[in-house]
């Protein structure tokens, strides 16, 4: 396996700067434990000056989400050498949290010689979030592709939300399109059938294109049955295609893309709503990068079912995402 192409399991994270202190790890607490999985793999000879906790407010699961918190804290003071900060922010609102990140960075010295070298456990940051994390750092200030980490949750057969507060076009993910074209809908498919089908009822698209994780985690087959159920709803509707997707790899989600967008860029506008893994965000954020007039469309949930607090962390990933 070519740990630059494909994901790779961690049992212990290593610091990636030779001479040194990595300068930046950044998070996000949740109520469901894998928030505290990357963390707890920091190994003997893991260092980092500054450690960044985003807390997305969810009054829903708060209390569960203040328990983590402190445990999450207590693991990155014995990892972090100059300090820790948190960003207390709404999940509607990533603009300003990303504002206050932008404050923190200019408190911080970051190393210049081969880095900064910057990690992200994406696991538990909402998708909104992540894409603005990924875009201010990259594109705004410039900074290499961080060192992506991400834990997956046990398979269960069940919803992880229910009913539909708003939808939106992602900040900084407008696209550019074209009143002569139609559109064409690209979702990811996963357990959220309701919210998936909120966006193609209001973009009424010319041309859908369902894609699903195939292969599934640890061959699964069961996944991929109940994602298929799950969305027949969307799938049964006319001008849906079916593609597969890699669950974890977000250079192969951004090459099913660029293969998708090439096939339809002189007769759609494309617009894609991420509803899949955290790593097709990240395909999303690299193929976006590139396709600047993709538009890209989201749908928050009103509530976050039990579910979510049943899920037990899985293995910890690196990501190839450069």
């Amino acid at each position: 396996m070519d740990p630059t192409t494909q994901p790779v399991e961690l049992t212990s994270l290593a610091r990636m700067n030779p001479r040194g202190h990595d300068d930046l790890f950044i998070c996000s607490v949740s109520f469901e434990e894998r928030c505290l999985s990357a963390a707890r793999l920091m190994g003997p000879y893991f260092s980092t000056k500054y450690s960044v906790i985003f807390d997305i407010d969810d009054p829903q699961y708060r209390q569960q989400k203040d328990d983590t918190l402190q445990q999450l804290q207590a693991a990155l003071q014995r990892k972090t050498i100059e300090g820790i900060f948190a960003v207390s922010c709404q999940k509607e609102n990533p603009v300003e949290g990303i504002q206050q990140m932008a404050d923190i960075l200019k408190q911080c010295k970051l190393g210049t010689g081969g880095g900064p070298y910057v990690t992200i456990d994406i696991s538990s940051f909402t998708k909104i979030y992540l894409l603005e994390l990924l875009h201010f750092l990259v594109e705004q200030l410039g900074m290499p592709m961080p060192r992506l980490l991400h834990t997956t949750q046990q398979y269960l057969a069940s919803g992880l939300t229910s009913g539909i507060e708003q939808i939106t076009t992602i900040p900084h993910y407008f696209g550019s399109p074209s009143m002569d074209k139609e559109n064409l809908l690209v979702l990811f498919l996963g357990f959220e059938q309701e919210r998936a089908l909120a966006i193609w009822k209001q973009f009424n698209p010319g041309k859908t294109i369902a894609l699903i994780t195939n292969p599934p985690r640890s061959g699964n087959p069961e996944y991929l049955d109940y994602a298929r159920q799950n969305n027949d709803g969307l799938l049964s509707r006319p001008n849906v295609e079916v593609r597969d997707v890699p669950a974890d790899n977000p250079l192969g989600v951004k090459t099913v893309l660029d293969q998708i967008y090439e096939e339809t860029k002189d007769s759609y506008n494309m617009v894609i709503g991420p509803f899949g893994t955290k790593p097709h965000v990240v395909g999303v954020f690299l193929f976006c990068r590139e396709h600047p007039g993709v538009q890209v469309i989201y749908s928050y949930p009103q509530t976050y079912t039990k579910s979510y607090l049943e899920r037990k962390p899985g293995m910890t990933m690196q990501l190839p995402a450069a």
